[in-house]
């Protein structure tokens, strides 16, 4: 019986690699990401959520949840020290969060346990955190094209 349930598990989909524009794109919400870390930029929150919201601008569900992500995100990282590094995976997860259509739900739970961990090295509470990855997972759910199949199910 075990044998049987363990070859139920979903299957991973592709991860989508970003390609030179969409590399372009994550340097811009990095510095979105900066510029609110920083307090530089009081409109950075805006330049963020557009620069997130545009590859679901034909998505309303997802835009809204994508806005609501790019909110949280921003309340966490304001007036916190962020790392270059730690700024581009943070923005890299979220595009990912974003623009994976076809991940498992096992890839989506890695995504945010991924995502929760990167804030807590920088000093975000765990709650904080907890909440941004749990809205990386509504995102997902909103624009996922992955079909469970039959066997899924179970």
């Amino acid at each position: 019986m075990a044998l049987t349930l363990a070859g139920c598990r979903q299957a991973d989909g592709p991860v989508p690699t970003p390609d030179e524009s969409v590399l372009e794109d994550l340097g811009d919400v990095r510095k979105d990401l900066e510029y609110i870390a920083t307090g530089y930029d009081p409109s950075a929150s805006k330049d963020l959520a557009a620069d997130l919201g545009k590859y679901v601008d034909e998505m309303p569900p997802a835009a809204a949840a994508v806005d609501e992500l790019s909110r949280r995100v921003a309340s966490v990282v304001a007036q916190k020290k962020l790392p270059e590094q730690t700024g581009d995976q943070l923005a890299l997860n979220l595009w990912l969060a974003i623009q994976a259509r076809q991940i498992s739900e096992r890839q989506v739970e890695a995504l945010q346990n991924d995502t929760q961990a990167l804030l807590m090295t920088v000093g975000i509470a765990e709650e904080n955190a907890q909440q941004v990855a749990a809205q990386i997972g509504e995102v997902q759910r909103l624009v996922t094209a992955r079909q469970r199949r039959w066997y899924e199910l179970f």
